[in-house]
């Protein structure tokens, strides 16, 4: 839904000082992504389209020194991953309380999910074989793993699965079959539940800070500003049956310039731009990078992206494509048949006993649990401010970790 939002953005900016080739260019890229939300579906693929050969260039032209690059088997290992989004429901998805939060206009204040909203993401290896697919029909979420598949993607031994599963209790009997490649479902308004009842028992979230509509305004007219004088669109013709736009600007001053126009009202904005950067990025290559965009029907259908463009060491001759392609006529989701149920329960002992290790103990090298010092009152809230749970927080603690060691494995990386 941001896609359409900032491409909205983009044509208005270039709207205000355009030429008439340019201006025609920006108003079908704006009417084509003001379709995406028409619709009461919508399936997007992300997919990396560079050849195993073109991911090994690539990876050897911006290596660190001393760095190994990439293998021919990993590369092997990447070409073609896709992920796979679809989304339906039984209204238009611009009247989605996502869509609407995405373009500001509201903010979901509750964390009962919408049973009208079926989502599906597919992660698939070059062959289309699904790795790790995800649904949700009804708030209910199911999962299914192909674990040894996950495993030999990043160039492990399959078998290690297999280890980790013998290594699990009894009582995690639902995340052995997860590991087995059963689907296995969660009830998402039980984990909602919990999670209110680990914040403090509060019977619903607090609602999100609200920007002021002025800074808001201020902060769109900036941006339209910056996009104006440093975006230039591209008719290419057609291609394929499929219009041709080609979308480009100078990188580094397009960041610049973004970040200028941020950073003075970016505190105004503490949902959209928590943690906002103290300065503009300095690895930004200084030229010029553009997407190609084709539209269909008058649609968005497809975005094809080199992220060579970004690497200041990629040089002539260096690819790396990867493809956003649209449809808007996705399939409905359904609930698979025969999913086994994982409560909230499960999953706790499931990562409690990862951050254990094999067997549900600490590393066996390690000899016996050193107790560590009891968190204090000052802690706990610190740490649930970090999006740690006291019932968490407490849980780790007694397997041995510090304040500081549950601080940083709740940092993100």
């Amino acid at each position: 839904m941001p896609v359409a939002v900032t491409a909205s953005v983009l044509a208005t900016g270039l709207a205000a000082c355009g030429t008439v080739e340019q201006l025609s260019a920006a108003q079908k890229v704006s009417k084509a992504f003001d379709k995406v939300g028409d619709g009461k579906s919508a399936g997007f693929a992300l997919s990396i389209d560079a050849t195993p050969e073109q991911i090994v260039a690539f990876a050897k032209a911006t290596a660190d020194k001393g760095d190994g690059g990439v293998d021919e088997k990993s590369a092997k290992a990447m070409s073609g991953l896709t992920l796979a989004v679809a989304v339906s429901a039984d209204k238009p998805l611009k009247e989605l309380e996502a869509f609407k939060e995405a373009k500001g206009s509201t903010a979901n204040k509750d964390l009962t999910l919408d049973k009208s909203v079926r989502l599906s993401y597919v992660l698939s290896d070059h062959s289309g074989a699904a790795l790790l697919e995800y649904r949700q029909v009804d708030a209910k979420g199911y999962l299914h793993v192909d674990a040894k598949g996950l495993v030999k993607l990043i160039g492990e031994d399959p078998s290690e699965v297999d280890a980790v599963s013998k290594d699990l209790p009894a009582d995690l009997g639902a995340v052995k079959d997860a590991l087995a490649g059963t689907w296995v479902s969660l009830d998402l308004q039980e984990l909602a539940d919990e999670a209110k009842k680990n914040d403090g028992g509060k019977a619903a979230p607090s609602a999100a800070p609200t920007a002021d509509p002025e800074a808001a305004r201020q902060l769109l007219n900036s941006l339209k500003d910056v996009i104006g004088r440093t975006v230039t669109y591209e008719d290419k013709g057609k291609k394929d049956g499929a219009e041709h736009i080609w979308v480009s600007a100078p990188a580094r001053q397009l960041v610049d310039e973004l970040f200028k126009a941020v950073k003075p009202v970016a505190d105004k904005f503490p949902q959209q731009f928590k943690k906002f950067p103290t300065q503009a990025p300095s690895d930004v290559p200084d030229r010029k990078v553009g997407v190609d965009l084709y539209l269909k029907n008058g649609a968005f259908s497809s975005a094809t992206f080199d992220l060579a463009q970004l690497a200041s060491k990629a040089g002539p001759g260096v690819n790396f494509p990867v493809k956003l392609a649209f449809n808007q006529s996705a399939p409905d989701v359904q609930a698979p048949a025969g999913a086994v149920k994982l409560t909230s329960a499960d999953l706790m002992k499931a990562v409690l006993g990862l951050a254990a290790g094999p067997g549900g103990g600490l590393d066996p090298a390690d000899g016996p649990a050193t107790a560590a010092a009891p968190l204090t009152d000052a802690q706990l809230k610190e740490l649930a401010k970090l999006g740690v749970p006291e019932s968490q927080a407490r849980a780790f603690n007694a397997l041995g970790m510090s304040f500081e060691d549950i601080k940083e494995l709740s940092q993100p990386s």
